[in-house]
């Protein structure tokens, strides 16, 4: 079999600077993260010809987007191109001597979009969080993927917040996730991605020296308790779902008990994420993704069925994938019992 090797094609700007980069590149790396963050990407380059701190100079807001090219990585003659996405240029530095660049890079729309520039204060109300969504992505010129059960909103108000931020923290409450990923923003139920197949099978034998796994009770909740009384519509709306003896306690504002309880449900699933993680280095297994789900196996009590939180690629002397993982655990799907009373004093 002829060699495995790695690299990087990369436009810069919107021109291929592949033949650039690849004779000053010493390192890159790229965190590809499921959710909730965003993706980033860094490189170091060697400048001995002086060319980064004088004619290619880099900007704030450059755009980068680069592409991880495999050959013979599982068979020979076989050729894999694995897009990243897109990046901008948030901070660089030099370093010497020989002089070095750094140049880090995020994964967020352009600037002058006010994605995560522009605070604001809007009211939205009888609207979904969908639309909410197409709203917030439309001013900002950037496309919605919206791959989750809808949810209606009575009302909901955005206070001081850039639109990243309350899109952000407003799915995270209706317990779906979201992921901006090549200039689009992305919802998607972690619990769908947790019910599908492994993507790999992994044993001891595919980790590099130095991975680990923890657990703790501290966090995790066999049920929920939700109370919450809405002095507007003079009700109090009460939930509760699972049982046993760790119960969360939830005390969010709801306009109805379809919405109660649909934050019940996510405060305790979220609560119980991972309670249980791993972190191990592999060499690259080209196609795997965060959001994806692998299965250990041969470590006896480790053993099972984990989800990718992050992915962290590394090509330098070598291409490597650094996982950081969470046990699936079974969620609390449905409620034990609802109710909607008249307020104590109305």
């Amino acid at each position: 079999m002829d060699p495995r090797k790695a690299t990087i094609s990369l436009q810069y700007n919107g021109a291929n600077a592949s033949g650039q980069i690849g004779t000053y590149l010493s390192a890159f790396q790229y965190k590809d993260v499921a959710s909730g963050t965003s993706d980033s990407i860094s490189l170091d380059l060697n400048d001995r010809d002086h060319k980064w701190i004088g004619a290619w100079f880099p900007q704030k807001g450059d755009l980068l987007q680069p592409t991880i090219q495999t050959r013979n990585w599982t068979g020979d003659g076989q050729q894999l191109n694995f897009p990243c996405g897109t990046f901008r240029v948030d901070d660089f530095g030099f370093n010497g001597g020989p002089i070095r660049l750094h140049l880090d890079a995020v994964a967020v729309p352009a600037e002058n979009s006010g994605f995560k520039a522009t605070d604001r204060t809007e009211t939205y109300e009888k609207t979904t969080l969908k639309e909410i969504g197409q709203t917030i992505t439309g001013r900002s010129g950037i496309a919605l993927f919206f791959e989750a059960p809808d949810v209606s909103i009575e009302k909901v108000e955005q206070s001081k917040q850039n639109d990243c931020a309350f899109y952000t923290d407003l799915v995270e409450k209706y317990g779906l996730a979201i992921k901006i990923y090549n200039d689009k923003v992305v919802v998607f139920s972690e619990a769908v991605y947790e019910a599908k197949a492994p993507k790999a099978v992994l044993t001891e034998a595919d980790f590099d020296p130095g991975w680990s796994w923890d657990t703790s009770v501290t966090g995790t909740y066999t049920g929920v308790k939700y109370q919450y009384t809405n002095s507007d519509k003079n009700k109090t709306f009460t939930v509760t779902a699972g049982e046993g003896d760790r119960i969360l306690t939830v005390n969010e504002p709801a306009d109805n008990l379809t919405e109660a309880t649909a934050i019940a449900l996510a405060a305790v699933n979220n609560a119980n994420k991972g309670t249980t993680t791993m972190s191990i280095t592999i060499m690259a297994r080209p196609g795997l993704i965060a959001s994806d789900c692998i299965e250990i196996r041969g470590l006896k009590r480790l053993d099972g069925k984990y989800y990718i939180v992050q992915i962290t690629h590394s090509l330098g002397s070598k291409y490597t994938m650094a996982l950081d993982l969470r046990r699936v655990e079974e969620r609390i799907t449905g409620a034990t019992s609802i109710s909607s009373t008249v307020a104590e004093g109305g």
